[in-house]
């Protein structure tokens, strides 16, 4: 059964859902509390399974020159995507146990690396995109 499509969609909502909720609660100061965080989790959670997922069945592809170069940069960009969430996520976790409020400085921070991980997210999507629509990958054929 192929889950990898089922699963991709999840980490680039909820994490640019998580990026919004950071900004707002940041404005907003003590409403919506750690929301950016219960959504970042998830986005971790689906970040992990659409990876794991993706892996799995990309062992099943004949890989030769291009594919298997476009596959490699989707694989990169995944795994950088999934290491900046986890990095902001400990980093969000840490700060809602250790201080009430967020500061100008680490709320600028947390931006920069949402940023970063909107850029990784974007690109492996546009990698995943050229392996459906370029090389026929997860395509039945008749």
């Amino acid at each position: 059964m192929v889950l990898h499509p089922i699963f991709v969609h999840f980490p680039i909502g909820l994490f640019t859902t998580a990026f919004i909720f950071e900004i707002i609660e940041f404005i907003a100061r003590d409403k919506f509390k750690n929301l950016s965080l219960f959504v970042l989790s998830l986005s971790v959670l689906f970040s992990i399974i659409a990876a794991q997922t993706g892996n799995i069945e990309a062992r099943e592809l004949p890989l030769s020159g291009d594919l298997r170069k476009t596959l490699i940069l989707h694989q990169e960009n995944a795994n950088l995507f999934l290491f900046v969430s986890a990095l902001i996520f400990m980093l969000k976790l840490y700060i809602s146990l250790r201080f009430k409020n967020l500061s100008f400085l680490v709320f600028i921070l947390l931006i920069a690396l949402y940023l970063v991980g909107l850029l990784f997210v974007s690109r492996t999507a546009y990698y995943g995109t050229k392996l459906v629509f370029e090389y026929g990958v997860g395509i039945k054929q008749n």
